[in-house]
Order: C-alpha cells, then structure tokens, then sequence
C-alpha cells in the first residue's frame, strides 16, 4: 500500500514535501536560536519612516546602542551616499519631520527627508536600525517628581557637572514667546544639529518639551530663554557610565521615584 502511494507521486508532490520540511527545519532552527547573538535590523523610506522613531525608542529603553546604514544623498553636492554608525539621537514630530543624528566616524551628520529637514546634511532615501543586543556600560536611568522651576538651569542643577547623561520632561511655561523658540531652534542646530528643546506643536498651552538633552544644550537654551515661571511633568535622567557617586549625588538632590539599571 505504501510503495503504491509512492509510486502515485509526481515530481512536483516530491518537490512540494520537500519544501515543506525545509520550512519546518527553518522554523525550528529559528525559533530556538538565540536572538541575544543576532543582528536586529528594520528599514524604513518615506512611506514607513513614521515608524523609526517608535522602533527606535523599543531599542533605547532596553538601554541597546543602536547602528544604522542611510542611503541617500549629500546635501551639499548631490551625489549618492551610503552612511554607517551610531544614532546618538533621533526625533520627530508625531510621526513627520524625523530627525536622525548619526556619528559616524567621529563626526556627526544630521540626516531626514528633504521635505521634512531641508537643512539636514543627508537626505534619506533608505535608512536602517541595527541591534546586536549590545547594551551601553553601567547605564542607569533615573526617574524624578515634577519639580517647579524659574529657569533651565533648576532642571539640572542637582547634577554633578562631569556627570554624562540626558534629560528628558516637558515644561509647561507661561512666557516664552514663538521667537524665542526659534531663536533656540536656531542656536541648538549651529551648535550640534541636536534640537532637543523644542516648543509643542500641540497648540493647546505654552510648552517646551525637552527630548534626551545633554548638559551642554541645557546650558545653552537656559542662556537664550533666562527666567520663567515653569512646571515640569516626571523628569527621566538617563546616566552613561554611571558611578556610585552620580547616583548618590541625584538621589540627594531630587525626589527619584524609580532607577533603572541595564
């Protein structure tokens, strides 16, 4: 009876089995393999580049130094590029005008659609998020009440100065004016294309909304917008190569909620 059925099959029914037990041989060796070991890549154009931001931000919170490969073009000439390296910061509005500061070696490059960031240094055709599972060493992030404050430089003056890290939270203000937003928009491009303070777009009150910001740039928006009356939502500090000291001097400071370490 078996030899019968054998002899009944076509080369297009062995054909057929065969694939269907390679399937099954790749799903298994898939599915028991460890992704700890394996490179995590998406891409994204202009009709998915809604989405990189979020894709990002699912990398940043498991505390993974994400790698990137752009194709597109030189803003200055014209011709064709192909960039890899880092993403050391990366933003958008909602979805639109995505904004990815690429370091690639040792120097930085801004980099979006032309439609988008016209002032970018590459305009993206195809650009990628890479993960090998590598994390950042003794990273800690570091949550905090609300605070009220009269300038930028309250937000960060329980930090000690030779601590590296970035700063996230929003500022409801009551005096800030549209051109002093632009005015550090401005100031914050010329000094390294990184626009981590910005105003809402939201329309609905005056806010400034703080996005991964380093010291150098806090320090900076506080020269340009001084003093004002401000409230901020929870402030996420997030600490690179954090020492017991960083930590000690945080915690003594300000009203930590939660830390995390990676």
């Amino acid at each position: 009876m078996k030899k019968g059925i054998l002899n009944k099959l076509t080369i297009v029914d062995y054909i057929i089995i065969i694939a269907v037990i390679c399937a099954i041989v790749f799903a298994f060796i898939h599915i028991t393999t460890d992704d700890s070991d394996d490179v995590k890549t998406s891409s994204y154009d202009s009709s998915t580049m809604n989405k990189i931001v979020e894709n990002y931000l699912k990398l940043y919170m498991e505390g993974n130094i994400v790698e990137t490969t752009v194709s597109g073009y030189n803003a200055s000439t014209g011709e064709s590029v192909e960039l890899h390296g880092n993403i050391t910061w990366i933003d958008d509005d909602k979805g639109s005008n995505v904004k990815v500061l690429i370091n690639s070696n040792g120097k930085e490059y801004l980099a979006g659609l032309y439609k988008d960031i016209p002032n970018a240094d590459i305009y993206i055709d195809t650009i990628s998020l890479e993960s090998d599972g590598n994390k950042f060493n003794n990273l800690t992030e570091v949550t905090i009440n609300p605070e009220n404050i009269t300038s930028l430089s309250d937000l960060i003056s329980g930090i000690d100065n030779n601590t590296d890290y970035e700063i996230t939270t929003t500022v409801s203000v009551d005096e800030l004016s549209t051109i002093d937003y632009q005015d550090l928009s401005n100031n914050l491009y010329s000094h390294d294309k990184r626009i981590s303070l910005k105003g809402s777009n939201t329309g609905l009150y005056n806010q400034l909304i703080i996005t991964r910001a380093t010291s150098e740039e806090i320090n900076l928006a506080d020269n340009i917008l001084r003093n004002f009356d401000g409230k901020t939502s929870p402030i996420t500090i997030r600490i690179y190569d954090c020492s017991e000291q960083d930590l000690k001097t945080i915690e003594n400071n300000y009203n930590v909620t939660n830390i995390k370490t990676f």
